[in-house]
């Protein structure tokens, strides 16, 4: 898949500083000026078309637009100018400096500088997640208001777990508005739609075969409502509000969307992060060095209490980028303390219990990308103490369908006086119908089921489809 939650570090930290070296502060190009609705012959877009040609960028606009059948919004031009920033920081860094000619970077500044909040909303994991995962695009519905969406549907069952062998469809949709609130400052509301438990419920496991599943039947909620503000160009990120921690920490570029990537849960996230749900809490990034962030997050261990306060988690990771020609690596190492309240069932004890483990993706190829993720937790307050997983995707398995993805992972959770560790193993393939739509097929071999050997093995075949706007 090709990952947008992947930031080129380096380039882009070098080309910032070029930028900032050659133009210093300076007030916005008159010609620039951008309207809502923008044609292909206004003159912003006539300079990104020969900055792609002068330095061979394709891609950057639709055929459509081009020929001037369709406009486009400025946030739609936010994203090309960072794609095309990211591809001119490719290019700095393997050429150096010089590569990219100095009336060009402050032409880059410039349009830059017109689309600034537009930019800081491209540039946000969250919309770059949606983007991916949800919504192919943000549509404007007015001039600091957008919106993105999706809905997937799985079709699952079980063979081999009678007499509890059933079918079970699970339906959930988003609505993603995004509000540019100011220059440096966006706010988020991701309000959802569930339907169907999964088959989780006559399949019990701590892997979590379909993550895509509510745990409370049919329910509408607001999973997400935060706001984000960025400084110091951006090397230091605050977000606060409702939040999903799992958006920042124990990340992986090929195994962390249960929409469109792995299906089970495990291969989600850690089986033994142990994050709480979504609720009140914050996040700080800071980017350290061109490749190097560090990260704290806080969230409500206790999601119902009104003291956000009170039996809190926190975690901390470090988060290394390693650009080796165009294969990309991202290696994370975390550490985490969860003071929430005993449950009985994941949680047996009430006390401040610590966590660690590693998150990592590396390109191989330029069509294979592998993944491997390790946790461990206090053994004497978890019924689950140790989680790894390892496996990849494949882009292009055939020369004709270049847009579909293999993903093949392998994973095994260990619990506490079990007397075999839970194994599970996942197969899928997308096939990209087109640019909005697409379908899967899933294929999960659960082994051991909560480390008991004397329960029988579960085979699960699925049917996922994913429609984004």
């Amino acid at each position: 898949m090709r990952n947008m939650k992947k930031v080129l570090v380096v380039g882009l930290a070098l080309i910032g500083s070029l930028v900032v070296g050659s133009t210093g502060a300076q007030a916005r190009n008159p010609e620039f000026a951008l309207p809502e609705k923008v044609e292909v012959k206004h003159k912003a877009c006539q300079e990104i078309l020969r900055l792609a040609a002068k330095y061979q960028v394709e891609g950057l606009f639709s055929k459509e637009f081009e020929e001037g059948q369709v406009c486009y919004t400025r946030t739609d031009l936010a994203v090309v100018l960072e794609l095309l920033t990211e591809k001119l920081a490719e290019k700095v860094v393997k050429e150096g400096s010089a590569a990219v000619a100095k009336e060009d970077l402050v032409l880059l500044a410039e349009l830059q500088d017109e689309l600034r909040g537009e930019m800081l909303l491209a540039r946000t994991r969250t919309f770059q997640q949606r983007r991916e995962g949800l919504g192919t695009r943000l549509t404007a519905i007015t001039k600091n208001i957008s919106l993105s969406g999706g809905l997937v549907g799985v079709l699952q069952g079980s063979i081999g777990n009678e007499p509890s062998d059933h079918v079970d469809v699970v339906g959930r949709g988003d609505l993603v508005f995004s509000f540019k609130v100011g220059e440096n400052t966006i706010a988020v509301i991701d309000v959802e739609a569930t339907g169907g438990d999964g088959i989780d419920t006559r399949v019990p496991s701590f892997s979590l075969l379909n993550a895509v599943a509510g745990s409370t039947g049919d329910t509408v909620r607001f999973r997400e409502a935060w706001v984000e503000h960025a400084v110091f160009d951006e090397r230091l990120i605050l977000t606060a509000g409702k939040i999903d921690l799992t958006n920042y920490f124990d990340a992986n570029g090929v195994a962390n969307d249960e929409n469109s990537q792995f299906l089970a849960g495990a291969f989600v996230n850690s089986a033994v992060l142990g994050a709480p749900g979504n609720g009140p809490g914050a996040r700080l990034q800071a980017k350290l060095g061109e490749s190097l962030t560090f990260g704290l997050g806080y969230g409500s261990g206790d999601t119902d209490t009104e003291d956000v306060f009170s039996h809190g988690y926190g975690i901390a990771e470090l988060g290394y980028t390693l650009k080796v020609g165009e294969l990309e690596g991202n290696y994370r190492v975390y550490g985490s303390l969860d003071g929430a309240r005993a449950d009985g069932e994941v949680k047996l004890q009430e006390k401040n219990a610590f966590g660690f483990g590693i998150s990592a993706d590396q390109q191989v190829t330029d069509k294979l990308t592998l993944f491997v993720r390790y946790g461990q937790r206090d053994e004497d307050v978890y019924a689950t103490k140790m989680a790894w997983s390892a496996g990849g995707q494949y882009a292009g398995l055939f020369p004709e369908r270049k847009d579909d993805v293999l993903g093949f992972a392998y994973g095994q959770v260990k619990a506490v006086g079990a007397d075999s560790q839970e194994k599970l193993a996942e197969l899928y393939y997308k096939v990209q119908v087109n640019e909005q739509i697409s379908i899967a097929p899933v294929v999960q071999y659960l082994i051991n089921p909560l480390g008991d050997s004397s329960r029988d093995d579960v085979v699960a075949l699925g049917l996922r489809s994913l429609i984004s706007f």
